[in-house]
């Protein structure tokens, strides 16, 4: 029991870590491979892990069973989770910094936070617009690299408006599983996701010809679709709901959130030697006290 203390740290932090590795992992993706054709790698390896874990579950039937009526909805998990985030987020590395796509990717719960409000009708707390509103500062002071003269004449990096782009999908693809989570497992969700995902890509895909990308593919990428599949889509997948079970779903996900860009940023300056500058920090700083503050539970 006395371990228990530290693994409610570590598993969350080592999570963040192995989400954050992602993001160094597709930037070298970038350089032989198209989005559309690295989603598809990654989830294939992804899929077959997630499948192993199905398999090895106390229920494997009832983790595989989901009624017809949903198989619309696990379709469209597919198509913005897993091809519509992930297109956008492979392209957004292209034109921007990868610190850059982490500091946006942490905005993702105050937009989802706002958009369950408005169409699921999640109530929010003064105290929780505050945050969204400090976030949304994080995220324009970032775009316009400190500068929100900017805005006035939108002169915005694309790479940065890609990953804007990336977060709306995944907006939509959390607000489907809040739905879904009432019915299924996360494992359930997420295996199903990424099956149909791999549905799609398959045929989308032909259009990068990824057969041809995978005569080329350099050791760097093929050792970063295995990260990426193994590690950031499948064993951070089992940690984020461990962690889930020792501290519960808020407090992992404003972890998660507000380590992710740090883990990041750091690794972007040891790899690729990306400058941190004043202007990223001071948005990091924005968006991640208005994260903490969105998903902080309201004292009774």
């Amino acid at each position: 029991m006395s371990s228990l203390p530290g693994l409610k740290v570590l598993l969350p932090v080592l999570t963040s870590f192995l989400f954050a590795g992602s993001f160094v992992a597709g930037k070298y993706t970038t350089v032989d491979l198209g989005p559309l054709t690295t989603s598809l790698l990654r989830y294939l390896i992804a899929m077959g892990v997630l499948g192993i874990f199905i398999a090895r579950s106390a229920q494997p039937v009832k983790a595989l069973t989901v009624a017809r009526s949903d198989w619309g909805a696990m379709a469209l998990l597919g198509l913005f989770g897993v091809v519509g985030y992930h297109y956008f987020f492979f392209s957004s590395l292209r034109y921007t910094a990868t610190a850059n796509t982490a500091i946006i990717n942490a905005f993702n719960p105050v937009v989802t936070g706002v958009m369950a409000a408005l169409f699921i009708g999640e109530r929010l707390t003064r105290r929780q617009y505050g945050g969204i509103a400090l976030a949304l500062l994080g995220v324009l002071t970032l775009l316009t690299r400190g500068n929100l003269t900017k805005l006035l004449t939108l002169e915005l990096n694309r790479g940065d408006g890609l990953m804007l782009c990336a977060v709306l999908c995944w907006v939509v693809y959390s607000l489907i599983i809040k739905q879904l989570s009432q019915r299924y497992s996360g494992l359930t969700i997420t295996f199903y996701a990424a099956v149909a995902g791999v549905g799609q890509l398959l045929v989308l895909a032909v259009a990068e010809r990824w057969w041809q990308q995978l005569a080329t593919l350099s050791l760097a990428s093929l050792l970063s679709i295995i990260y990426m599949g193994v590690a950031a889509s499948g064993v951070a997948y089992l940690l984020f709901n461990l962690s889930i079970q020792q501290v519960g779903p808020t407090r992992t996900a404003s972890v998660v959130y507000s380590l992710v860009p740090i883990f990041v940023a750091a690794l972007a300056w040891l790899f690729f030697r990306e400058p941190l500058t004043g202007a990223m920090v001071a948005s990091m700083g924005l968006i991640l006290l208005g994260v903490n503050v969105v998903l902080s539970q309201p004292k009774v």
